[in-house]
């Protein structure tokens, strides 16, 4: 190996295993999370309205009288089940299909911080509150027709009151792609199980929370290069272990999670991903999620997203951001750091209907030898909704992007960002 290369290079070298071919040994995570949270998202974040509160033409002063003395917290509705088709249609795992299965607990009365509506000042508390996630288990399970599959369990809850938001999961899954490095396609496929812990602590009674995270990642994988029918194939099997803790902030004024029509999502998280607890890696990883959507009038909805990542360290292959878009494959665009910008417009056509269009423009920047991203990363597409579930608030439709190569297509359950 010439003398003259970088440190940065000689490491990327080392970690690429293969000396004739420069294979990558480490890409696979980000994929199992990707899937993870395409699942995890349809089974576990309805964070919408319960549809068990009392409505205004309910309530009386009488009641408002006897409600206000002190009493034990009776459960509102029983146990629900419900389940929630899986569409997946990311082009990095190909198209397939799934259910989750999802088990809505009974909530206490006011663990939703749902006012009664006893006056007009009441009422109009009422219209701009923000209410619970509800309390929520999940299995899920799902395959693609490249033999990827994937199968998993999530839990999300929340106590005193909404103070205390609590998400997890565990999953296991083998995933079937390929990635880019200097243009070149590389296939793998991971064995792998994942596991995720999120707690978040309210502010007093504002919209901030404070908490903190842990991923865990322990996979087998192997990769090859897409090299024509008649040439000779080389293969790299490798282990992946990767443990990481995270400390996170987040600001959210959102009316609800599923399909905000007002509010402001503002999320930043620090992870550190060490050796010294478990890992195989040292590196530090940043993201930050600002979300704003905006009621122009009755029928039409404004939504803005900024979102940027970046690394710092010796991470592995896969823990390098990339450009998330509609339209763009997961892992396509990668480097030191990436993020994107977008603008999307929701009309509503009906109650239940409702038809949008959006356009972004992804970036990344960083020294990294082997990625090779054109100046220009965009996207941009037009999609439906209809509300499948008035009591949950479940929203679904179709999604139809062009990015800077094809045009792709995706089956959404609840807002894309």
């Amino acid at each position: 190996m010439p003398n003259e290369l970088s440190g940065k290079e000689r490491y990327w070298l080392r970690q690429f295993k293969v000396k004739d071919l420069s294979v990558p040994g480490n890409v696979s995570g980000y994929l199992l999370i990707l899937l993870l949270v395409l699942m995890v998202q349809t089974a576990l974040a309805l964070e919408v309205d319960s549809g068990d509160s009392q409505s205004a033409e309910e309530t009386t002063a009488e009641q408002a009288v006897t409600d206000s003395k002190p009493k034990k917290k009776a459960r509102l509705g029983g146990y629900k089940i419900l389940p929630i088709p899986i569409f997946i249609t990311e082009p990095a795992i190909g198209e397939g299909l799934g259910v989750a299965i999802t088990l809505f607990h009974p909530v206490k009365d006011g663990s939703g911080s749902i006012p009664q509506a006893t006056t007009p000042a009441s009422i109009g508390k009422m219209e701009n509150e923000q209410q619970a996630p509800p309390v929520v288990s999940g299995v899920f399970g799902a395959y693609t027709n490249n033999e990827t599959w994937a199968a998993g369990f999530g839990h999300m809850n929340n106590w005193r009151e909404d103070h205390i938001r609590y998400a997890g999961a565990i999953a296991s899954a083998r995933i079937n792609s390929k990635f880019y490095v200097l243009g070149l396609p590389f296939k793998f496929s991971l064995d792998g199980l994942l596991v995720y812990q999120d707690i978040k602590f309210r502010m007093k009674d504002s919209h901030i929370f404070l908490g903190m995270s842990l991923s865990y990642l322990d996979a087998d994988n192997s990769f090859s290069l897409d090299l024509p029918e008649d040439s000779p194939e080389p293969v790299l099997d490798s282990d992946i272990k990767d443990v990481g803790l995270a400390i996170t902030g987040s600001y959210d004024t959102r009316n609800n999670t599923m399909n905000p029509e007002k509010g402001q999502l503002v999320n930043l998280s620090l992870w550190r991903h060490d050796e010294s607890i478990g890992g195989s890696y040292n590196y530090w990883l940043a993201k930050f999620k600002a979300l704003s959507f905006h009621p122009l009038n009755d029928r039409f909805t404004l939504g803005l997203r900024l979102e940027i990542s970046t690394v710092n360290g010796q991470p592995p292959f896969y823990a390098y951001p990339w450009v998330k878009l509609r339209g763009i494959p997961a892992m396509r665009y990668q480097n030191e750091s990436a993020g994107a910008v977008e603008v999307e417009g929701r009309f509503k056509l009906a109650p239940k209907w409702e038809v949008l269009g959006f356009a972004g423009k992804g970036f990344t920047g960083g020294d990294v030898p082997f990625f090779e991203n054109p100046g220009n990363i965009h996207s941009f597409g037009v999609g439906a909704r209809f509300k499948v579930i008035e009591a949950q608030n479940v929203w679904m439709g179709l999604d139809l992007a062009k990015g800077n190569e094809d045009w792709n297509w995706y089956i959404q359950v609840g807002h894309p960002w």
